[in-house]
């Protein structure tokens, strides 16, 4: 355990030096992620509306 312990400097020294630089971000296209949010809005009150739409057939059913 001493042995790991102690070569912990070592290996966060050695793997710093080793880093390379950050590159810079890449802007995403506004259009892609105001379809998808459009799409991803409208799935979920979809299957909300389904949801609540079945909700009665469910409780009918378990009446018979």
């Amino acid at each position: 355990m001493k042995k790991y312990l102690s070569s912990l400097p070592a290996l966060l020294a050695c793997s710093s030096a080793l880093a390379q630089a950050p590159e810079p971000t890449v802007e995403s296209n506004p259009i892609g992620t105001i379809i998808f949010a459009v799409l991803f809005v409208g799935f979920c009150v979809v299957f909300a509306w389904m949801v609540w739409r079945n909700k009665g057939k469910d409780q009918q059913d378990k009446k018979q």
